[in-house]
């Protein structure tokens, strides 16, 4: 057995694979709708839980864990806030500057002169780059024949609501919560119930987006993952990690699929299997050399819309072979010339003095 202390430990784990597993799995989500094809597999086997939601729903939770780490192990507010800003941002700028002045009028129906006068355009621009919500929306008559119409990059709807889990872990820090076990606890319960509160009875006087609402696909919320996520880094040298618990889950949750309580235990072995999956020794071998995840996400969706304004009658699986590899291009370009040397520049401009921490970095963003 192997505790969750242990995984952590960066260069111990398998996070980064599962953080580009789940990237590339919300394409495989999304190819169904935006092909137009037929119920996703992952929803018609589960009847809770999509292949995108489950994604999302494994890069909430293991974010909730090492942004946590990473809180504890910066030397300086400062610098947790800069690396935080620092890894969304960029990327989120460049992406939607490329969707803005370049997928626009190649795949707009609009004319150029047309679609560059609308000023739709620097309103769609100020939101989705700086992440303000309501972001990936339509921009003039692109996509407008599409089976998703007029959505442009629908998956980043999620990067502000992870954006605000980070101000949960900020002000958890700065009133000396993360790091302790029952200080932890009242954050996550506390913030929990007034979650539960707003998710039944959304607030009209808070502009928090899609903080409350429950996607469309999803069966639960990505927020209480994140949640999760911070606990169990609170818990981290109690959680055992073994392969036989999850045997087991897996088990009983097939054995009850189709009664009322399969999501008692489809819940529980998605969460414990994803962590042994972090642990798993044998994974470390498969650990990619650079992080093309978040580029990925952000511009996965967009690929795929292009590939079906070309081809609308294409299956949802070809039109991954093409998208994929596309979007794996546009991805490593982002790491390489925009992310990367970003939080390079950063990180020599403000180095912690030898020994006072060490970087643990997050997920989808951080």
């Amino acid at each position: 057995m192997k505790r969750l202390s242990e995984t952590l430990v960066r260069g111990n784990n398998n996070f980064d694979l599962i953080r580009l597993t789940a990237a590339l799995m919300v394409m495989l989500g999304h190819s169904y709708g935006i092909q137009g094809g037929e119920m996703e597999s992952m929803l018609r086997f589960s009847h809770l839980e999509s292949f995108g939601s489950l994604a999302v729903y494994a890069f909430f939770m293991v974010s909730g864990m090492l942004v946590s780490a990473s809180f504890v192990n910066q030397p300086s507010i400062f610098r947790f806030i800069g690396l935080r800003v620092l890894r969304i941002w960029p990327g989120a700028m460049v992406c939607a500057a490329f969707i803005a002045f370049v997928v626009g009028p190649i795949f707009s129906r609009s004319p150029v002169l047309v679609y560059f006068s609308d000023a739709q355009i620097l309103h769609w621009l100020f939101h989705n780059a700086l992440l303000i919500d309501p972001v990936g929306g339509p921009l003039p008559q692109l996509f407008a024949e599409n089976h998703l119409k007029s959505l442009v990059n629908a998956t980043v709807w999620t990067l502000p609501v992870e954006l605000k889990c980070y101000v949960i872990v900020l002000v958890a820090g700065l009133l000396g919560c993360i790091g302790s076990r029952r200080r932890t606890v009242i954050v996550v319960v506390l913030v929990g119930l007034v979650f539960a509160m707003f998710a039944n009875h959304p607030p009209k006087y808070l502009p928090l987006g899609s903080f409350f609402v429950l996607p469309l696909a999803y069966s639960f919320y990505p927020v209480p993952f994140f949640l999760l996520g911070m606990l169990l880094y609170a818990f981290r040298d109690h959680v055992l990690l073994d392969w036989k618990p999850v045997v087991a889950l897996l088990t009983v949750y097939l054995a009850l699929r189709h009664s009322r309580f399969d999501p008692v235990f489809f819940y529980p072995a998605f969460i414990y299997g994803l962590l042994w999956l972090g642990s798993a020794k044998m994974l470390h071998r498969l650990a990619p050399k650079h992080d093309y995840s978040y580029g990925i996400y952000l511009y996965g969706f967009v690929v795929q819309q292009a590939v079906s304004s070309l081809y609308p009658a294409m299956n949802s699986y070809l039109s991954l072979v093409i998208a994929v590899p596309v979007t794996v291009i546009l991805a490593a370009l982002s790491w390489h010339w925009v992310e990367q040397p970003c939080l390079a520049s950063f990180r020599r401009r403000n180095a912690p003095v030898s020994g006072a921490g060490t970087e643990t970095v997050g997920i989808s963003g951080t």
